[in-house]
């Protein structure tokens, strides 16, 4: 290699080394982007900022730290379901109350993310009422539903485990029993941006 050639070989690794690390950074940056945007779009810049630095409270919970506590309902299907047992699916859990206006106007996008998902094998979506009886919980969600469908007269779970005390609230629980979402208020949850979070998990 002769020396002007080895000049110009240093001058273009001078050049085109800061411009791939560039590219690497702005690749990564907009991985991350993606990967935020679901999250951004639902809670809300700021708010998202917010959980990001560690700021808890209200509204809404973002992290990877609490682990859901466990629990076994009446279903309305028959039976009763226990949250330990749904290991290795996503748990998309609504609390809900038939006087809660919000609550019963965003049941048909719960209703329709259970159509969604029934084919995915790895997602279940549950509905928890603290109703006093399943008359009330299926003027809303009749027994042919895919929602799954619980029933919480007294509220120890809905009040006494998980703390909520305003409705509708949703909270979506990641294979491993790890709490990951907590949303307070209605929101679409068949709307594409609310599956892309969902995926997130899977």
């Amino acid at each position: 290699m002769t020396r002007r050639e080895l000049i110009a070989t240093v001058i273009v690794a001078a050049i085109a080394f800061p411009l791939v690390f560039a590219f690497a950074g702005a690749v990564a940056d907009a991985r991350a982007r993606a990967i935020e945007a679901p999250f951004r779009a639902i809670l809300g810049n700021a708010r998202f900022e917010e959980l990001m630095d560690g700021q808890g409270g209200v509204p809404h919970y973002l992290g990877a730290s609490l682990l859901a506590p466990d629990f076994t309902l009446p279903e309305q299907s028959g039976g009763e379901w226990k949250l330990s047992d749904q290991r290795g699916k996503v748990v998309v859990m609504n609390f809900w109350t038939v006087t809660c206006r919000p609550c019963i106007q965003e049941m048909p996008t719960i209703e329709l993310l259970a159509d969604i998902t029934k084919d995915w094998g790895d997602v279940e979506v549950v509905t928890v009422s603290t109703d006093r009886n399943w008359a009330e919980v299926e003027a809303i969600i009749p027994k042919n539903s895919r929602i799954t469908s619980l029933l919480d007269a007294e509220r120890e779970v809905v009040t006494d485990a998980f703390g909520t005390k305003l409705f509708p609230e949703t909270w979506i629980i990641d294979k491993g029993g790890l709490v990951r979402l907590r949303f307070d208020g209605a929101f679409d949850w068949a709307s594409p941006i609310a599956l892309d979070l969902i995926r997130a998990y899977r």
